[in-house]
């Protein structure tokens, strides 16, 4: 066995005793009998989420444990029950309930095209469908809006035709007027003119 830094062959060997009394007196879900192949994984997926469940279930953020449990997650050979002992001092209880949602989708993962879990496929085709309802609503709303708007504009139309009728009246009547003042102007003018040429005659017959 390779000695680690600053333990003896003794103290290791303690350490591996200790481990395996703890593998046998544990109880873990069958999902940890199944292996993973962590290459076949796209660790960028899972390792926000490692970050986020960590967070979530330690109350606080502690980059501590979740550079650990990166560092567990990429070692050769994992294997799901060792990496809960070795979480079980920093998560404590929530460790079993963290290990399985992790192994879970690991299993998932390797199976699924691009390594990537199928719940987090599932979760993502969610979202976009919602958003894509959302979107729908969005325009029918604003369709509904403008379908009122037109509805009101046009039954304000139809409740004043009179009022239209009596503008058309009005217009009509100020062209006539318009018209019958010229024809009025012009005549006069006309008239005055006559006076004025008669004027002219009688006067020159008078120097004769």
């Amino acid at each position: 066995m390779t000695q680690k830094k600053g333990t003896s062959a003794d103290q290791d060997s303690r350490f591996s005793n200790k481990e395996k009394k703890l593998l046998k007196s544990m109880n873990f879900p069958r999902e940890f009998d199944e292996k993973v192949q962590i290459k076949k994984i796209n660790l960028d997926v899972i390792k926000p989420w490692i970050a986020n469940r960590i967070t979530q279930l330690l109350g606080f953020e502690d980059e501590l444990v979740i550079d650990f449990a990166f560092g567990l997650l990429e070692e050769d050979n994992l294997d799901p029950k060792r990496m809960q002992i070795n979480l079980t001092g920093f998560l404590e209880k929530n460790t079993p309930i963290f290990m399985l949602d992790l192994w879970k989708l690991l299993l998932s993962a390797q199976v699924s095209m691009g390594g990537i879990p199928k719940e987090f496929i599932d979760q993502k085709k969610e979202e976009l469908r919602l958003k894509k309802e959302q979107e729908e609503r969005r325009r029918a709303e604003e369709e509904a809006t403008m379908d009122t708007i037109r509805r009101k504009r046009g039954e304000e139309e139809d409740a004043y035709p009179t009022r239209r009728e009596r503008r058309s009246r009005f217009t009509k009547k100020s062209i006539a007027l318009s018209a019958k003042t010229q024809v009025s102007s012009a005549i006069k003018v006309k008239v005055k003119i006559q006076i004025t040429a008669a004027t002219i005659i009688i006067t020159a017959t008078k120097g004769q």
